[in-house]
């Protein structure tokens, strides 16, 4: 009798998993994430345990139609010598005159996270949005319009355009001569097709389930009026999301040392906040 209870009670017992095992430090340049050649992004992993690692995704600017991922190689290398979150540095397709940015860029965001999940094993689920001018409309977009799981838990905004229906671009002068460069490159004009506008603007994707957002905008920009940053900053308000609105008088499109210093330590902190309080 002892040994058959002594058995039924082996048998019953469940076996109980193995925990998951940090894996090495991987640092990978130039990676494909797809088959078009811009479709390319550096990536870096540090030793640890994947399932619960955070995710920072940089995004560069370059009006939609230029640029490329060394915008953001200085805060790459950075944050890979911290060694504390998983890294992508991501190239997009860039517009042309037989393409429009949107839906094209937000699918090869979307696109390079999947293949960090596929590839690298890293589910991502606590992800950090960063980008820069056009970029930093693309971050915000994506964010706040793709990101259907809430894996976003924080963005980073510099100098993005977020909202292509603010008065200051409609009116006459150097905003209306800005905005018809706009026009051009994603294809539609404005007058007629405001809900054309309204839509690939992150502005109407704001809710109250969207993520933190950090905003830095210059005061002699001359390519993204510093209004944008000051309508965002109310839409978030309005629906309670926490948001930091940053303005610099002096600073243009490309911040100076000192401006860009103070923004990028206030960006440090509110993205740490946020990735290391997030479930």
């Amino acid at each position: 009798m002892l040994a058959l209870l002594l058995m039924s009670s082996k048998c019953g017992k469940e076996p109980v998993p193995e925990p998951p095992r940090p894996e090495a430090e991987q640092t990978v340049y130039d990676y494909a994430y797809g088959s078009h050649p811009q479709q390319r992004m550096d990536v870096y992993i540090p030793y640890g345990v994947r399932d619960t690692m955070a995710l920072i995704v940089m995004v560069h600017g370059g009006s939609w139609y230029g640029g490329d991922r060394s915008m953001f190689s200085p805060w790459f290398e950075y944050e890979r010598a911290q060694q504390r979150f998983a890294l992508i540095n991501v190239d997009y397709r860039l517009d042309t005159p037989e393409t429009a940015p949107i839906p094209m860029q937000t699918d090869d965001i979307a696109a390079a996270i999947e293949a960090v999940r596929r590839d690298f094993h890293l589910p991502a689920k606590r992800i950090a949005m960063a980008g820069g001018s056009a970029g930093g409309h693309l971050a915000t977009y994506y964010a706040y319009k793709y990101d259907t799981q809430h894996d976003v838990k924080v963005v980073i905004d510099y100098v993005g355009p977020v909202d292509f229906t603010d008065p200051q671009y409609h009116t006459p002068g150097h905003w209306s001569w800005i905005f018809s460069g706009i026009e051009y490159i994603f294809g539609v004009p404005y007058e007629g097709h405001e809900d054309y506008y309204r839509e690939v603007s992150p502005y109407y994707h704001v809710s109250a389930q969207s993520p933190p957002t950090i905003m830095f905008y210059g005061g002699q920009d001359t390519l993204v009026p510093y209004t944008q940053g000051e309508r965002l900053h109310r839409r978030l308000d309005e629906f309670q999301v926490e948001n930091q609105y940053y303005f610099y008088p002096n600073s243009g499109h490309i911040f100076n040392r000192e401006d860009g210093l103070d923004a990028f330590n206030k960006a440090e902190i509110f993205m740490l906040q946020h990735l290391r309080n997030a479930q």
